[in-house]
């Protein structure tokens, strides 16, 4: 009998070993992800804080219109670390639309923000918050400063731009602070590799509706539903998609590349991380997905680019889900 007390023991001892070994992991994993996006609404806080204060110096001292632009692009850089994601705090969640408001399939934005210059209003950030989201976010701020219809620098359209800017500051302002709390703390190994495929999962479909629906049918493009047509930096903005994506699935050496091989599946982790790095060095060297559109040759490179993301989402939707049983829902983008 002491034989059988003893190997009792062993497989007690040697299931909590691995039970702990596990949450261990999950915790690291949960830890690095979150680091990674807590500093990616930082960004996004301190650039649309700058981007106000340069658009207000823009204003008030003449500055240079070209250091608005590119504090507009960095600010929109830092966005796109967190844009299309549909996991987190739900107080950031809630300000997306705030921060962007995309697809714009009817040229809301232009219309509504046309409208506003035409009113008698001494703009505020209280006023703006009043207001659609179609003329909060950076969208907006695209429109003042690339436009023809802007009348940027005239005072009526830099009162505008001022609350503009100040109101998307406060916002993701509310979205650092958000993330000041790690939002899957509390999740076990089971809820938190759901919750981090799905993060991937949900960022990977929006990135690649921001392809298909200017798309469109084969031969009948739509450019102007293509995100930032009027910057011409549609395609700069998806690479940062992209490049965030796999910032978080590598996590620093300890993300969902990381656990695939200590699963066993180091194959499938070889052939994302492939593809993720191919798919980067291969990128189109214009930013401007709007002019790619207006070309065979650039209509097809488009959807060559489109068809690299969709198996990418085959590898991730698939073939992570299947090998980790994952069940991966629908998301807010599907269906529309």
């Amino acid at each position: 009998m002491k034989p059988k007390y003893l190997l009792l023991s062993s497989t007690v001892l040697l299931t909590a070993c691995q039970s702990t070994g596990q949450t261990s992991t999950s915790n690291e994993m949960i830890e690095q992800v979150y680091v990674i996006e807590q500093q990616s609404a930082q960004r996004l806080a301190e650039s649309s804080l700058q981007l106000a204060q340069k658009f207000e110096s823009y204003c008030v001292k003449q500055a240079d219109k070209r250091e608005v632009e590119e504090q507009w692009q960095q600010t929109m850089h830092s966005w796109m670390a967190l844009q299309g994601q549909e996991r987190g705090p739900e107080a950031a969640l809630a300000l997306n639309w705030n921060i962007q408001f995309w697809p714009d399939k009817k040229n809301t934005t232009g219309r509504k923000m046309s409208q506003l210059l035409q009113q008698d209003l001494s703009w505020n950030s209280k006023l703006i918050q009043q207001q659609s989201v179609t003329a909060q976010g950076l969208g907006a701020v695209e429109w003042l400063l690339f436009d023809q219809s802007s009348t940027l620098p005239q005072p009526e359209a830099c009162q505008l731009g001022n609350a503009i800017t100040r109101n998307l500051a406060l916002n993701t302002q509310k979205i650092e602070q958000a993330w000041q709390v790690n939002p899957w703390s509390e999740f076990d190994q089971t809820m938190w590799l759901n919750e981090y495929i799905a993060l991937l999962a949900n960022q990977l479909d929006y990135s690649m509706k921001k392809l298909s629906r200017p798309l469109a049918k084969i031969g009948q493009p739509r450019p102007y539903f293509a995100e930032s047509w009027r910057s011409e930096k549609s395609l700069t903005w998806l690479k940062y998609n992209v490049e965030a994506m796999r910032t978080l699935y590598i996590a620093n050496g300890v993300g969902l590349d990381n656990y695939l091989r200590k699963q066993g599946h180091a194959e499938l982790a070889d052939r994302i991380n492939d593809h993720f790095d191919s798919t980067l060095a291969s990128w189109p060297a214009s930013s401007s997905l709007f002019a790619a559109l207006q070309t065979k040759s650039g209509y097809q490179d488009t959807l060559s680019l489109y068809n690299k993301l969709e198996y990418l989402k085959y590898l991730i939707h698939e073939e992570v889900a299947i090998e980790l049983n994952i069940v991966i829902g629908f998301n807010a983008t599907d269906g529309d």
